[in-house]
């Protein structure tokens, strides 16, 4: 194949003219084409950085001071009965390398409802135990009523969570408690769903006692299929006790199963 300086490209095969592609459309084709490599290097760009910014977080907060540090572990198992209708089943346990016990362990039942793409509500019910060491555990019981709010906007999707909770416990008093939670979740970067996000969350009593514990969390969704998720987060945690806020820092591993 040649190309003759007026812009026709001819067929050699052939021996005659192939249809002529003008200059004027390889002068279009070559900007559209450098368009395209420059939108990827911009996407590939974002999530470089948004990885960076996320290590560093963790970095800076991780290595901030000498504060404790919890590992988490959450397994959650759901099931789709009915249409829009989802029951899950989930435990989670906290462990404390520093004492090498288990803080806090509980079991967890919610039902949900779906009447409408990007809103859910539901109840749920909760049955934990908090090591108070000494082989001495305190046992509580919560209700819940929540709604969940979701909304896409590019390939980034934004989650609106509130719940109120009902803490019941045999040794002290019982009380309203309401939570609230926002998380941003950044574009996939790999086909089979991983993808970053950023999330806050903030517990506020309604006895009086007013916020009392915050979390931000920085983590990675490592795969995200039909019927299975995992989540890898760091989670930076201030817990207001005796009028003092105390840090602590939190390393968690979440899998999700779909039935």
């Amino acid at each position: 194949m040649s190309v003759k300086p007026s812009g026709e490209i001819h067929s050699a095969n052939t021996g005659g003219c192939a249809q002529g592609v003008s200059q004027a459309g390889l002068n279009t084709l070559y900007p559209m084409m450098s368009g395209n490599r420059i939108n990827y290097n911009n996407r590939m760009g974002m999530k470089k950085m948004v990885f960076i910014f996320i290590f560093v977080f963790v970095l800076l907060n991780v290595g901030a001071q000498e504060r404790s540090l919890t590992i988490w572990n959450k397994n959650e198992v759901a099931i789709n009965p009915w249409e829009k209708i989802t029951i899950e089943v989930a435990q989670k346990i906290h462990y404390s390398p520093e004492s090498s016990t288990i803080d806090l362990k509980y079991g967890e039942m919610f039902i949900e409802h779906e009447p409408l793409k990007g809103l859910e509500y539901g109840a749920g019910f909760r049955v934990s135990r908090l090591n108070l060491q000494n082989n001495n555990w305190r046992n509580e019981n919560r209700s819940m009523l929540f709604v969940n709010f979701s909304k896409p906007m590019d390939q980034f999707e934004l989650n609106f969570t509130n719940r109120l909770e009902y803490r019941a416990f045999k040794e002290l008093d019982n009380y309203f408690r309401h939570k609230q939670s926002l998380k941003l979740d950044f574009p996939n970067i790999t086909e089979w769903g991983m993808r970053f996000y950023v999330s806050e969350e903030s517990y506020y009593k309604m006895n009086g006692d007013g916020t009392h514990l915050a979390r931000f969390y920085s983590g990675l969704k490592a795969l995200e299929k039909e019927r299975i998720e995992m989540k890898i987060y760091y989670s930076l945690e201030r817990a207001k006790v005796a009028d003092n806020w105390i840090t602590a820092d939190i390393i968690g591993l979440n899998l999700s199963f779909t039935i």
